[in-house]
């Protein structure tokens, strides 16, 4: 453990604010602040900014307005709106629950969101009511070990693993604070972690460890709320290994982004014929909503096509999805092409209505009987997966997600081969090589 300290140690100066970037913190509260008492609304600070925990060059200042329990919904919103757009520079209206102003201020970013003053989480009317007991919870608690906390983040942002959006699925803010109260520190969390399993139960607020169902971390400010309910099984076993590979060799490396080696094209195309595999992409047009809207569709979309496949008996392997531009979702099958016949089966010989529905049908084989059930050769429409998933999209598209379900329905493209190379990386990335 000597070593891992030393090392965490080394990587305070990479994840603490310069004094220039609290200067400018501290410069934006202030008219935050100014800006707020002139409309005459009670407010609270509350996340990385308030607490200190903030990881440097991440600045972003949270302020919660405070609203009546007994103001309706929609006044809410609307006067919510109004008090951000009042407040910043410059600004876009954002959706959670309900919408929020985000902006920036002298360049500092900045989110002004509406709650209800509750007298406790038992009384939330809406998820965003939960936060100021958060800060609460948290604020006191949290000191001394703010370091601690800004450490955990960079090694879980470098690999990927930081944030509970959709996109990411992996731990967020809050649950990284409260991961550094319960253990002490970074190194503490690190060593227990490589012992965490699907069922651990981490309740913070009594200070123990159980197992349960499912990966569990109990919000001490409502016991029946799990912290970590957005982070995904496979990220919870990354972490693990994470923690368990960093142990063995504690290194500077784990904290800092390294370059990708993605291999040449003739290389990729090469490695795609070795695999001698069907490898596919969707590609289409990216749906204008926001993020955490567009990509559960987009693992919906993902899983029903792969289901298809399987039902299909094409044996996919694996697959993906993300966006940038546009939209892709990447499968492999094991199967290249399927024969043109397959053998269908139809009714047992007892069941005589089906068998003189079965046998009526236009075919070009003639039925047959084996071990007392008919069964007929039938062909197929399409034997390669790209095709099957290009005719299944077209007939199926409204259970593909609302909005990508919408876009597929009016376009489409199946890409295959040196097309594939439009998104090397990301290819590279599902293939295993990098």
């Amino acid at each position: 453990m000597e070593k891992v300290i030393e090392i965490t140690e080394k990587i305070i100066p990479f994840v603490v604010p310069s004094e220039e970037e609290v200067q400018l913190g501290r410069k934006a509260e202030a008219e935050i602040r100014r800006r707020l008492n002139e409309i005459g609304v009670e407010y609270i600070f509350v996340g990385s900014y308030a607490r200190n925990t903030w990881l440097k060059d991440n600045l972003e200042i949270d302020v919660f307005v405070f609203f009546d329990p007994k103001v309706s919904r929609e006044l809410l919103e609307k006067e919510g709106l109004e008090i951000g757009k009042k407040v910043l520079e410059s600004y876009e209206v954002r959706y959670a629950e309900h919408p929020y102003v985000h902006g920036r201020l002298f360049g500092v970013e900045v989110e002004i969101v509406p709650c209800y003053k509750v007298k406790s989480a038992a009384e939330i009317k809406s998820a965003v009511d939960r936060t100021p007991f958060h800060h609460e919870w948290l604020k006191d608690r949290i000191k001394g070990k703010e370091n601690e906390v800004r450490i955990l983040k960079k090694f879980l942002k470098v690999n990927g693993l930081y944030g509970a959006e959709y996109k990411v699925r992996g731990f967020s803010g809050y649950l990284c604070e409260l991961l550094i109260v319960y253990y002490g520190s970074f190194a503490e969390l690190v060593k227990n972690a490589t012992k965490w399993s699907r069922r651990t139960v981490i309740d913070v607020g009594k200070k123990e460890e159980r197992t349960g169902d499912v990966f569990f971390v109990v919000d001490p400010v409502d016991e029946k709320r799990n912290v970590a309910a957005n982070l995904s099984l496979d990220n919870l076993a990354k972490f693990v290994q994470l923690c368990r590979d960093f142990l063995k060799n504690p290194s500077e490396a784990f904290f800092f982004e390294r370059p990708l080696k993605i291999p040449p094209d003739e290389e990729v195309l090469k490695i795609i014929e070795l695999r001698s595999s069907s490898i596919f992409a969707v590609e289409f047009q990216k749906p204008e909503i926001v993020e955490d809207n567009l990509y559960p569709q987009l693992e919906r979309a993902a899983k029903k096509i792969f289901e298809f496949l399987e039902k299909e008996g094409y044996k996919p392997m694996r697959y993906n999805y993300f966006a940038n531009d546009k939209c892709y979702l990447i499968f492999e099958c094991e199967i290249s092409e399927l024969s043109r016949v397959y053998k269908k089966m139809g009714p047992k010989f007892e069941d005589e209505e089906n068998v003189e529905s079965f046998l009526k049908k236009n075919r070009k084989f003639k039925p047959f009987i084996e071990n007392g059930r008919w069964w007929s050769f039938e062909l197929r429409e399409n034997t390669k997966p790209e095709d099957s998933v290009e005719k299944f999209i077209s007939k199926n598209w409204a259970s593909l997600g609302k909005n990508v379900g919408e876009i597929l329905r009016r376009d489409f493209k199946i890409l295959k081969g040196k097309e594939l190379l439009k998104v090397k990386e990301k290819l590279a990335e599902f293939l295993g090589v990098i």
